[in-house]
Order: C-alpha cells, then structure tokens, then sequence
C-alpha cells in the first residue's frame, strides 16, 4: 500500500504545498490579519481561515486605495469588509456593510427626493457644505448657514436668513447646501427660483391651481426663495403672492432668501412694483411695500455674500 502524504503530493497541482505556504505567510504578515490576531488572538486561525481571510483582506486593501463609489473594485461596489465574533464557532465571521461613500451617496440621494425645487439647477440642489468655497468674503455668511441648520428644531420659532451681495458669488449654492442639509435631518425644503415661479403662477389661474402652489409654499418646513428682487416687481405679485404666503409663515417656519439687494432696495423694489391698472398711489405702494417689509425683515438674519464672481471666473 503507497503512502497516503507521497499519494496526496502526487495529486496536489505542481508546488501547491510551496505556494500554500506562501500564502499563508503572506496572509498572516498582513496588516490588517496582524490586528485582528492581536484583537481576537482566541478566535482568528489563520490556516483553518485562509479562504475568509483572503477575501476579506483583498476587500480591505481595495478600500485602502479607493478610487471614489464609481470605479469600486471590490465585488460588491460601495460595500467594505467587517469582522464579527461567532460565539458558538468561536471564531471570526466577516460581513459586507455600506462603506460610507455608498451611505453618503444615499444619502444624497434621499435628499434629492425630499427637496421640491422649482426651476433650480440640479448643481444648486445637489450642494452640499463640504463642497463649498470656503474663501474669506463668504466665510462668515456660510458659517452662519452651518450654524442654522446645527441649531434647527421643528416647531420651535427660528429666525430664518437673508444672503445678499453681487451676482455670481455663489449664494444659490450656498443656500442648496441648507435644503441638502435640512433634508438630511428630515426636513422638507421648497427651493423656488422666485422670478420663474412668479411666472408660473400666473399661468396656473388657467388650470385653477394657485392655491394649491401657494398652500405647499405656506407649509413646507423650510422654505427658500431664490432671487427676490430680480425681474419687475408688480403690486399683484407681492400682494397676491409673496405677501399672503409670508404671512402664513413668519411666527412658526423660517424662511430663506437670497437677493442682489440689500433689505433696504429691496424694500424700495416693493414700492416701484408695477401696478397694471394703475389704481394705487405712490403712499398705497409705500404703505403695502412696509408690510410685506414687515413679514420679512424682522424674522431673518441679513448675511452679506462677497467673493469673486463665479459664473465669469469659473
């Protein structure tokens, strides 16, 4: 009768023994299998775990050079390796989580969904505080909007915030990364480009659904209002529109608006609005531009918005 270990070498592929032995050097010099045997030296056998440990390393050493979720290499793209204890094998099992790339996107994701965003660029809504310029002229404007969104609570009446300054500094970003923000905690934001809306709205008396535009406005928990100020200002626009959803919303929602003007052109804006049956006086048009001044002014922080204009510098 042959010997059993020259008949397995027999059969074993050429140096299977030797590259075997390799192996298992490579593996336990390794430096995420010499954590582990340093964690759970009861639990980790390096020869019995070869297979498990090889995949789980080689998932490992990906993560350690990830190229970004898109070029993934590992076979479940956005998932990392994990190690868990099983008690009654005493030994080490690993399971496949969402690394936090994938959570991140996700997550992003979500907020996308929540985010009603009307006539908003998909680079606006899709912004987020760690993607912001953090140059000197808007550091303190940004500072403050991380601080509103740190400090929300549902309910609880907030002042909301005004972002002024030139065009192309990149407010509309600023304020999408509070809706990304705010949605995130489970918020749900309207972001409004004010001039196109506005539009929009006349066109909806022809299928009667103005006032289902305006109630969503009126009871959304964040609402953001791009752009007030710009486009020709009209009286039935700021009586008709922004005045009765301001209304609605001041004692309890906070607002957000980014402008061109300051607080104080845009109050003047409000007196100039454009009355098409010319059936007020220069004092009615001061008198209605104060109190939708009213239902703004006093429930927002103003921040100034400097930098380089981004549209034309790139």
């Amino acid at each position: 009768m042959k010997n059993v270990g020259e008949e397995i070498k027999r059969i074993l592929p050429d140096r299977f023994l030797e590259r075997k032995a390799a192996l298992i050097k490579r593996i336990k010099d390794h430096p995420e299998v010499l954590r582990l045997l340093a964690e759970y030296p009861d639990q980790v056998d390096v020869e019995r775990d070869l297979s498990n440990l090889g995949n789980h390393i080689s998932c490992f050493d990906h993560c350690q050079s990830c190229p970004g979720l898109n070029a993934c290499q590992n076979e479940f793209p956005g998932h990392s390796s994990h190690e868990e204890v099983s008690e009654k094998q005493s030994m080490l099992i690993f399971r496949l989580k969402k690394c936090p790339k994938l959570l991140a996107f996700e997550k992003q994701t979500s907020n996308q969904k929540k985010i009603k965003s009307h006539h908003i660029p998909a680079h606006i809504t899709a912004a987020t505080f760690e993607d912001l310029e953090n140059d000197p002229l808007r550091r303190l404007a940004i500072a403050e909007c991380i601080n509103f969104c740190a400090g929300y609570q549902k309910g609880v009446t907030r002042k909301g915030l005004y972002l002024y300054g030139p065009m192309g500094v990149g407010k509309s970003r600023v304020v999408g990364a509070i809706a990304n923000e705010m949605a995130g905690m489970g918020e749900e934001v309207i972001m409004v480009y004010v001039p196109e809306f506005l539009e929009e709205i006349k066109e909806s008396f022809s299928t009667n659904d103005v006032h289902s535009k305006l109630a969503a406005l009126m009871e959304v928990d964040i609402l953001i209002l791009d752009d007030i100020g710009a486009g020709q200002s009209s009286s039935w626009t700021r009586d008709g529109v922004l005045s009765p959803v301001l209304n609605m919303r001041m004692e309890t929602k906070p607002t957000i608006f980014t402008s061109n003007l300051t607080l104080s052109e845009l109050s003047n804006y409000f007196v100039t609005a454009r009355d098409s049956k010319n059936q007020m006086d220069r004092r009615q048009h001061e008198i209605n531009a104060a109190r939708i001044m009213e239902r703004i002014e006093p429930f927002v922080k103003a921040l100034h918005v400097g930098g380089r204009n981004r549209r034309r510098e790139g």
